[in-house]
């Protein structure tokens, strides 16, 4: 009796033999996915193309401008000024407390 209630519990529920594998390409986008997909490849490389050629042409009057930042610092490269003349002495204050006059 102990015998068929450990085999009862230990037999797996539904049956692995019972699983059938079908051959349906439901999970696959097909050809109609491969064209939008491409489609959008091609659209997104005019588009870099253009933004190219449109940031030269304002780069190319800036210059005619006279408004080229050759001089000018890069982002990145110097210090970073938070605010104010008293933006150190901030820095000590407890968050939420008043500014002092």
């Amino acid at each position: 009796m102990i015998v068929s209630i450990l085999g009862a519990l230990i037999e797996p529920s539904p049956s692995p033999t019972d699983v059938s594998i079908d051959g349906t390409p439901l999970g696959s986008p097909g050809f109609l996915g491969f064209v939008f997909t491409f489609a959008v490849a091609v659209a997104a490389v005019f588009l870099f193309r253009s933004l190219t050629k449109q940031l030269r042409v304002v780069d190319r009057r800036a210059k005619a401008q006279g408004l080229d930042d050759e001089d000018a610092p890069r982002a990145g490269t110097g210090p970073i000024d938070a605010g104010g003349p008293d933006s150190a002495a901030d820095a000590d204050d407890e968050p939420g407390s008043r500014p002092k006059p």
